[in-house]
């Protein structure tokens, strides 16, 4: 006999041998499952990653019993990691995309998120990763936290950050995790942690001008310069190449701008304010007077005048953004924790999954679905 779309939690899983355990359903006793029967981009995890993490899944009793499982679903645990394997990535470009089971869309990283070591010019595509993700302004996903899903893969590609160890990140300065700037400095992972934990962003100054009053910060894993004026600037002054912290505010036009710039240090020891003009890091460019190149515009949401219903799927408190499955709008619709009605936004995950919404519909530039001015059914 087989059953479909059980529920349960992960209680063992042994990844040298390949199989564990699933407790907690509504079948009788622990319920085998073997490496097979996970998603292709989670079969090299090790134990803690599956380990306590709640699980659907489908089986089917063998001739004395017992029952087995058949397929396993992992899906987005607030505050867990993702498994995924990265679908492209250009050296040259230096970006690709990790595809994951339990996402809806790819996730962009940059060749500044892979781990330390990794061998340059090593073929990435199709290799097994796990990583964290972080929703940005514009509701794209970024990748943080990237790491081999096995030592095996690891050793392979000439990097020792594998899924469960210590994360590895830009650079290693006394056996202590350090980033690193543009400008060759570092900020301490600990000043990093501590702002991503109050909601903050996190990125490097890759120009200022005093003269003009403004600059623009680079963001690992979002596509386009993010704009700050000189009266944004709380900490007084800052260097090209260093790491700050700020908060992201989006203009009625859809453009993404940072308030609140916070150095957390790093990067070169002159105030950009005192470097006579403007420095772009980067592209070699210095000194030109003006920001040169051409900025992409910033994806925008436009209101389709639609309205749905549906019920939230999933939702990272921690991260700032969910999935809504609505039977009026195909696959699932991402949304931010900001679109949610002010009483519930601090809400855990587990507080908001399975609630029935009303939710207007939108449509973003690039052609995704987004779901605004979200009303509790």
């Amino acid at each position: 006999m087989a059953v479909s779309g059980l529920s349960g939690t992960v209680k063992s899983w042994n990844g040298a041998k390949g199989f564990g355990f699933i407790t907690g359903s509504s079948l009788p006793g622990d319920i085998l499952f073997g490496r097979t029967e996970l998603p292709e981009d989670i079969r090299e995890v090790q134990g803690k990653f599956l380990e306590g993490r709640p699980i659907v899944f489908d089986a089917a009793q063998g001739p004395d019993g017992r029952y087995k499982a058949t397929a396993v679903a992992v899906p987005l645990m607030e505050g867990k990691e993702l498994a995924g394997k990265i679908k492209t990535f250009s050296e040259k470009h230096g970006y690709g995309f990790i595809t994951s089971s339990s996402l809806t869309e790819d996730v962009r990283f940059h060749t500044t998120d892979l781990p330390l070591g990794v061998t340059p010019g090593a073929h990435l595509r199709e290799e097994l990763v796990t990583f964290e993700v972080q929703a940005l302004p514009d509701g794209k996903l970024r990748t943080t936290s990237l790491r081999f899903q096995s030592k095996k893969i690891a050793m392979r590609l000439g990097s020792m950050a594998v899924q469960g160890g210590m994360p590895q990140m830009m650079g290693m300065q006394g056996g202590m995790p350090q980033m690193m700037g543009m400008g060759g400095g570092v900020a301490p992972l600990q000043a990093i942690q501590a702002a991503q934990a109050q909601g903050l962003m996190t990125g490097t100054v890759k120009s200022y001008s005093e003269k003009n009053g403004y600059g623009f910060l680079n963001v690992a894993g979002y596509p386009m310069d993010i704009k700050f004026g000189r009266n944004e600037l709380a900490s007084g002054a800052v260097s090209v190449g260093e790491t700050v912290s700020f908060s992201a505010n989006q203009t009625p036009n859809g453009q993404v701008t940072a308030s609140n710039v916070t150095s957390l240090g790093g990067g070169m020891k002159r105030p950009a304010a005192a470097m006579g003009g403007m420095q772009m890091m980067g592209m070699g460019m210095m000194g030109m007077g003006g920001m040169g190149g051409v900025k992409k515009p910033a994806a925008t949401e436009t209101a389709t005048g639609r309205s749905a219903y549906g019920m939230i799927k999933t939702f990272n408190g921690q991260k700032g953004f969910g999935f809504i499955s609505s039977p009026g709008v195909p696959g699932d619709v991402f949304f931010m924790q900001t679109s949610l009605p002010a009483e519930v936004r601090d809400f855990h995950g587990k507080d908001l999954q399975g609630k029935n919404v009303n939710f207007k519909v939108s449509q973003t530039s690039d052609g995704k679905t987004r779901a605004q001015d979200i009303t509790m059914a």
